[in-house]
């Protein structure tokens, strides 16, 4: 099955959508795609909730061995409430690329499945997946867990993470220990693995108390495998970041259950992974040789380093997503009575609808992941390229796609070093009112588009999906009567000098 769908004519406008619909007695349709092969979606709006909002509890189930699974270019919003792409046939090949996927899950506890879930071992002859192949995508609201792929009993081929923005995640990322391969890399993770976990909690790796801690990102052993691994695990170029009142939520939970008679099991927050020449690294310790580690490569993680977001809703959604943690995880975390706390649907509400009624769905668009912090705006293994989807930098993605191949030699060679494809000096941020000698004005902008420069300018407009929507050279303005109101990408470039700015069009 190929679907794909058409751009507006008008630039910027919303792309072809398809919304799931209700049976006849007026439930929601369980899932949006049930597979029984081969699957292609691209460039597709899809609403996974009826015209109630009532959302769907799946999106897309692949049921075949050995099929190829693509999902480019979409909005994924809201996306399901337990599982997103979820495969049971064994052996399958998952490429998820430039997507957005806002809200995975729901409001009334950590508990509410995996976006991407392969551990259904039914009628897979206990085959993991071959790829997992997961990159330039913003996820937004995410429950549970990013990654299921059936934890310890299969062995996954390739998984790969790479230039993704995870804004607000529940509990954990990858829950799956059996990988051939495994790159997490360039990704810029915001409010991730919120809900403390315990360490004597089974069935996670170190959850004997007399073993390492678990982390967030898993490995584990092969049967007959000799030690240390020679496969690749390759965690590098992140930034991972948590609030502080999620740090003050874990102390006042470990003091309440130290008070408790007897005292309750202390919970924690996990690092992606711990680090090679600590003696709770897990992972460590599999892939050292005595105080090498070949093949265990973690490092270059910037820690709770706020990436500044352009959209200060961002953080008004922080907020509240701090107050809704402290009831959930004081029910679901140290089990206390739920009748001692307000019921879930009086929680603060931090899911992600820009309209406020998940019934509308006519705002666009529907994320906003640029930010300002010059950290994180330099953080990839690619010299002076941001981290996270790079959709939201349209100019750092050019040169990106066009040393895509030598980028991930370069990874898959396990090299840590950050390779320099030539791409600025500088970071291209946000600067709202001039960059260099150029100031682009007015902003927000109705219908005329100024340029202040001793020069003409070549000036290009971007959409949020990085599609170049109207172009203009040898001018000191451009017209955006045509488009439609939202924020856009503007480069401006005179010779060698070039500028990049975000511009918001309203009338």
């Amino acid at each position: 099955m190929i679907i794909i769908g058409i751009y507006p004519a008008e630039p910027g406008g919303m792309p072809a959508t398809l919304q799931t619909g209700s049976d006849v007695n007026g439930n929601v349709f369980s899932k949006m795609f049930d597979a029984k092969g081969d699957i292609t979606l691209k460039n597709i709006f899809f609403v996974n909730a009826d015209l109630n909002a009532q959302v769907a509890f799946e999106f897309l189930v692949e049921s075949k061995a050995n099929a190829r699974i693509v999902v480019d270019g979409c909005v994924l919003h809201p996306s399901c409430v337990g599982q997103g792409i979820s495969g049971a046939g064994g052996g399958n090949k998952a490429y998820f690329t430039n997507n957005q996927v806002v809200g995975h899950g729901h409001m009334t506890s950590p508990n509410d499945g995996h976006f991407f879930n392969f551990s259904n071992t039914a009628g897979a002859g206990g085959v993991g997946l071959d790829t997992l192949w997961v990159e330039n995508n913003t996820f937004v609201c995410i429950g549970m867990n990013l990654f299921q792929g059936s934890f310890g009993e299969m062995v996954n081929n390739v998984v790969a993470f790479n230039h993704n923005t995870f804004c607000f995640t529940k509990s954990q990322i990858d829950w799956t220990t059996k990988k051939m391969e495994q790159y997490w890399t360039n990704n810029l993770m915001f409010d991730l693995q919120t809900q403390p976990y315990a360490n004597n909690w089974q069935p996670m790796p170190g959850g004997d108390p007399s073993m390492p801690k678990p982390n967030l990102i898993y490995a584990d052993t092969l049967e007959g495998e000799v030690m240390p691994s020679e496969r690749p695990n390759f965690v590098q170029y992140n930034a991972h970041y948590r609030a502080q009142g999620f740090y003050d939520l874990i102390d006042e939970l470990n003091d309440f259950s130290a008070a408790q008679e007897p005292p309750l099991p202390g919970v924690y927050l996990y690092p992606l992974v711990w680090p090679p020449d600590t003696l709770t690294s897990r992972e460590a310790q599999m892939f050292a040789n005595a105080t090498d580690w070949p093949n265990f490569k973690y490092g270059h993680t910037i820690t709770d380093v706020d990436p500044v977001w352009t959209d200060a809703t961002i953080y008004d959604n922080e907020s509240n997503f701090i107050e809704w943690a402290s009831p959930s995880n004081y029910i679901h975390a140290l089990g206390q009575p739920s009748e001692n706390y307000p019921a879930p649907t009086e929680w603060p509400q931090y899911w992600w609808i820009p309209s406020g009624d998940l019934a509308v769905n006519d705002v666009w668009p529907v994320f906003d992941g640029t930010y300002t912090n010059e950290e994180t705006l330099k953080g990839s293994i690619e010299k002076n390229i941001p981290l996270g989807d790079l959709n939201w930098w349209p100019e750092a993605k050019a040169a990106w796609l066009e040393h895509y191949a030598e980028i991930w030699d370069h990874m898959r060679s396990l090299n840590e070093d950050q390779i320099d494809i030539g791409y600025g000096e500088e970071p291209s941020g946000i600067d709202d009112v001039k960059s260099g000698s150029y100031a682009v004005y007015p902003n927000p902008v109705k219908d005329i588009l100024r340029v202040k420069s001793s020069n003409h300018v070549d000036i290009t407009i971007f959409n949020v999906e990085g599609r170049i929507v109207k172009q203009a050279r040898n001018v000191s303005e451009i017209g955006v009567s045509e488009l439609s109101n939202g924020l856009y990408s503007v480069t401006v470039k005179d010779g060698n000098n070039t500028t990049t700015q975000k511009v918001i069009i309203a009338r």
